[in-house]
């Protein structure tokens, strides 16, 4: 769940939303500069579905002891967190071999505390005490990534796809989604941004993603990737108090009687292509 501030009251956004969102972006990538992933469904799928590991626990989300507040995304226990990620790529492994490879692949990337620093994306906080409890899963996730591998490259139809230089880009593309996605999620109010090292090909060729603010609810992206525009973006919230909640099952009654609103913003293209950055060959 993303939890934003905004004076008395918390907005409250599913992350199975916010993963629709980037799904949603996902079909609209590929124009005249920006290659489209492939495979293109697997790809879309592992967009839409790369949180759907959340659905049970949205259904009867739990507040932090600590703070009394609903746990975030990034504040629920390590173990929970862990949990839920491990159930949401075997449900995407089930149903697409690649796109399971794709969501297991940015589920180890959660826990990389060199993109921490990335505006409107972090890294999961880990405790010291955890370091082995995930030392442990991200091992399980790099065997699970190998087992996929040559699962998929017994395919001769598939073989080149699972290149490991083609693997990285539809990876950081994901990823990509996934930070453009939470940019609209994590905050009501419209800013200016980057999101960078985004690919363009597969042979290496990047740009960086400049966000700037273009009117009331709307922004502006250069370069832009989609293949029409501009978009409109709809996002379900709902808003509680912010108070401290007694426990969970206050909390989760609250919630249940807050009406869902939409969020909706114009993205459009944007910016000159200053920051390219193109492969040696």
């Amino acid at each position: 769940m993303i939890v934003q501030e905004q004076g008395d009251e918390l907005i409250l956004i599913r992350q199975t939303d916010h993963a629709l969102l980037s799904g949603f972006f996902a079909r609209e990538w590929g124009n005249e500069l920006f290659q489209r992933p492939e495979p293109f469904e697997s790809f879309g799928l592992a967009a839409s579905e790369h949180d759907n590991g959340w659905r049970e626990w949205e259904l009867e989300p739990g507040i932090d002891p600590k703070t009394r507040l609903p746990y975030s995304f990034m504040s629920l226990a390590t173990d929970a967190h862990i949990e839920l990620y491990r159930r949401g790529i075997e449900r995407v492994v089930k149903s697409d071999y690649y796109a399971g490879l794709l969501v297991s692949m940015h589920a180890s990337g959660l826990y990389d505390r060199a993109r921490a620093t990335i505006p409107g994306y972090s890294a999961k906080y880990v405790k010291s005490t955890e370091a082995e409890l995930v030392s442990g899963f991200l091992q399980a996730l790099k065997l699970q990534q190998l087992r996929l591998k040559v699962d998929l490259r017994a395919n001769p139809a598939g073989k080149e796809l699972v290149q490991e230089k083609v693997l990285d880009k539809n990876a950081r593309r994901l990823e990509a989604l996934d930070r453009l996605s939470l940019y609209f999620c994590m905050s009501v109010t419209p800013h200016d941004a980057t999101i960078d090292n985004v690919p363009v090909d597969d042979h290496g060729s990047e740009v960086d993603w400049e966000l700037r603010q273009d009117g009331p609810n709307a922004i502006s992206l250069g370069p832009y990737p989609f293949r029409r525009g501009p978009l409109k973006v709809s996002i379900l919230t709902r808003r509680v108090p912010k108070r401290m909640y007694t426990d969970s099952l206050d909390f989760q009654k609250t919630l249940a009687r807050a009406p869902y609103t939409a969020l909706t913003f114009t993205l459009r293209a944007g910016g000159a292509l200053s920051a390219t950055h193109f492969a040696v060959a």
